[in-house]
């Protein structure tokens, strides 16, 4: 099981079908997190956009595809001394790779767009690439 590495303040419980579990659990498999990981995402993700439609101020990528890669940053970034949310290149594509985004195309097809529209960062250091993770305005 894996463990939570946050400290959450709320609970969500809810059922459902078993044949929707199973196909989400094989999702959850092909992209290597844990189904809590995968559900706070999607409920930032949903968050997020209902934000969007309410307040002008925040804004977010321009796709959904992007969005989702985005927030997924996002959950994943740390802050690094005054260096802001951060989170190394390897640990963004293990994070972002799917059967529908190979590994190989992570930068080309999720990152990079990102950076185009401001959303990251490539900071190039000694030994690691960082993705460095715009907040949430």
């Amino acid at each position: 099981m894996p463990r939570m590495d946050h400290n959450p303040t709320g609970r969500v419980s809810f059922g459902i079908d078993d044949d929707v579990l199973d196909k989400f659990d094989a999702i959850c498999d092909d992209e290597d997190v844990s189904r809590s990981e995968r559900l706070r995402a999607l409920v930032k993700q949903d968050v997020a956009r209902h934000s969007d439609d309410d307040q002008d101020g925040m804004t977010l990528p321009e796709t959904d595809r992007l969005t989702d890669a985005y927030l997924t940053l996002l959950d994943a970034a740390e802050p690094l001394h005054d260096a802001g949310l951060r989170v190394s290149r390897e640990a963004a594509m293990n994070r972002l790779y799917s059967n529908d985004t190979p590994k190989s195309a992570v930068m080309d097809e999720l990152i990079r767009p990102l950076k185009k529209q401001g959303f990251v960062k490539i900071d190039p250091a000694m030994s690691t690439v960082w993705i460095t993770v715009r907040p949430p305005e």
